[in-house]
């Protein structure tokens, strides 16, 4: 048995189930909610078919998924993009402490609670998580997606032996044959040979995830929604500097006196005043810098007329121009349709003055920073599932749980990031300083108009189990030397 099947035998097989007469399309299935694969199928595709049509179908869908991630690694180099993505990663990876993720396990026994954690230090360490988890939730938000390939110990007791993010353009499933494939870039649709055969990877190796939207077999990411709103504000930061420029500078108005010059000789004699007193000033849109590279269109033009016979000669005028370098409402108004179609909080815009700026410190939540703080959480439970995924296979290839074990304790291992959001962390503080203030306003009338068990239930929202918790703790802490001093009452002490 060659290390392929041992690891799909270890991992165990899809348990069969008897289906109904009529069966949904798998065309038709947006997401069949499977548990056991955390990945999207995302642009997998059926090879059932051989034909030419199902071919050329197959690298068609490749290549337009190719062409999206392409499309969102170029539209992340703009600043704007750039800014906008880092506010999010940071707000899913900062920490203050030294791990970005931490394992929590409601697991008594000490054996196991120890080997879960282990292996969950194993694959952090692999992975190097302090230093690589900003790259990682980056790369994969622009890219839309995120695959991560596990090589294992030919001897499995040993279990995962490496970890890779891999690169996601064209890369497919092959469903007849139940692996991952590269499809080769030079390929001819006639010849199904062309399709790289010889590199391809059992899916027990492989955790894929997707972000966004799937569109047919296309996967689209968050970063889609952004894209005519980055356009329309590149465009307008390309065309910003020349308008401007060009509109705060004087223009000249050349009256040329050609006499009784042919309309040939005329023309030659404008063209030579032209070249000599023409301005050479240009703008380069890749660099941003003025230049005089004569294949750049120029900033500023001047006006040229030809006074023929009976003219006052050649004269120069001047056109006063004012210029409006100061106006960038047009610019702000592009930058906020950017940040509200990527869900950021306009707050965190520099220099907008439609809105407050973005303040650590305020006890004030808006409705869009809650927004913004809910749309990362959703997207951090995506990575600690990724990483759930990395843990179970470690845990049933090192021999510590079978599959079936797995199933029995996945509810009690929960993966989360180390730190809150800080608006989270203030709210929860600020909604303890309420239930304490209405408590003190309360408490006198416990046990007269009401009981203690309702003030703790309304105010607290404690459970019954809760409060049965809380007063055995009370309990221990008045017996214990360390806590005693607290208990002791001011009278006590006199």
């Amino acid at each position: 048995m060659n290390i392929f099947e041992s690891v799909k035998n270890f991992l165990g097989k899809s348990k069969e189930i008897q289906t109904s007469s009529e069966e949904v399309p798998e065309n038709k299935i947006i997401n069949n909610f499977d548990e056991q694969e955390i990945y999207s199928t995302g642009a997998f595709f059926d090879d059932n078919y051989s034909s030419i049509f199902n071919a050329r179908d197959k690298a068609n869908q490749l290549d337009a998924q190719k062409n999206k991630i392409m499309l969102y690694r170029r539209l992340a180099k703009s600043e704007e993009v750039f800014e906008a993505i880092d506010e999010i990663v940071n707000e899913i990876v900062y920490t203050e402490n030294d791990d970005i993720l931490k394992l929590q396990l409601n697991e008594e026994n000490e054996k196991i609670q120890s080997s879960v954690e282990g292996a969950f230090k194993k694959i952090t360490n692999m992975i190097n998580t302090d230093k690589n988890m900003y790259n990682i939730v980056k790369q994969s938000y622009i890219d839309g997606q995120l695959i991560f390939h596990c090589g294992y110990n030919t001897d499995l007791s040993k279990g995962i032996s490496e970890i890779k993010m891999i690169e996601p353009i064209y890369f497919y499933y092959d469903k007849k044959k139940e692996v991952y494939k590269y499809q080769t870039q030079d390929r001819t649709f006639l010849n199904h040979n062309n399709i790289d055969k010889n590199i391809s990877y059992p899916k027990e190796e492989i955790i894929k995830t997707t972000f966004g939207i799937n569109e047919g077999s296309i996967n689209l990411g968050y970063l889609e929604y952004g894209i005519k709103s980055a356009n329309q504000l590149s465009t307008l930061e390309d065309l910003l500097i020349p308008m401007r420029f060009s509109r705060s500078i004087s223009r000249r108005v050349f009256n040329v006196d050609t006499g009784e010059l042919s309309p040939t000789k005329s023309e030659e004699a404008m063209r030579d005043m032209n070249k000599k007193f023409k301005y050479k000033k240009f703008y380069n849109t890749n660099t941003g810098e003025i230049t005089n590279q004569q294949h750049i269109t120029s900033m500023v033009e001047d006006y040229w007329f030809a006074n023929r016979s009976g003219g006052k000669g050649t004269t120069v005028d001047v056109l006063d121009e004012t210029g409006n370098l100061g106006e960038v409402n047009d610019i702000l108004y592009f930058q906020k349709k950017l940040y509200r179609a990527l869900k950021i909080p306009l707050s965190r815009i520099v220099n907008n003055p439609d809105a407050e700026n973005f303040d650590y410190d305020t006890t004030n939540i808006s409705h869009d920073e809650m927004k913004f703080f809910m749309f990362n959480s959703r997207l951090r439970k995506i990575y600690t599932e990724v990483f759930k995924e990395l843990l179970r296979r470690e845990l049933i290839a090192t021999g510590v749980m079978t599959n079936e074990n797995y199933e029995e304790y996945k509810n009690k291992i929960k993966i989360v990031f180390t730190s809150e959001n800080v608006f989270l962390e203030r709210m929860k503080l600020a909604n303890f300083n309420n239930k304490l203030d209405i408590y003190a306003t309360v408490s006198e009338y416990s046990g007269k108009l009401f009981p203690v068990e309702t003030i703790l239930k309304d105010v607290f929202k404690m459970t019954d189990k809760q409060i049965e918790q809380n007063f055995e703790k009370i309990k221990a802490e008045e017996k214990d030397p360390m806590y005693a001093k607290f208990y002791t009452s001011k009278d006590d002490d006199y």
